[in-house]
């Protein structure tokens, strides 16, 4: 049995369809899978980015709390 039969929703509708059928004719080439992974790859790079750019900055908050505790309580650590 094919996917396509067990999930009814994995159809494009017809406005998606008409969509990338215009972009693929007004492009005059075919549509290339490895373009299509390309995007995919570049947008978990960037996801990827902006996670490791939130951690180092709560890392980064994080020290500056411990550093003005320490310097009200009188800690050290």
């Amino acid at each position: 049995m094919s996917v396509t039969y067990a999930n009814p929703y994995s159809h494009l509708s017809d406005s998606m369809e008409r969509n990338l059928a215009e972009a693929m004719h007004l492009s005059h080439r075919p549509y290339s899978a490895l373009e299509g992974l390309a995007i995919v790859a570049k947008g978990i790079a960037r996801g990827a980015a902006a996670v490791g750019n939130y951690l180092v900055d709560v890392a980064e908050a994080l020290n500056e709390a411990r550093a003005a505790n320490a310097r009200f309580s009188g800690s050290q650590w």
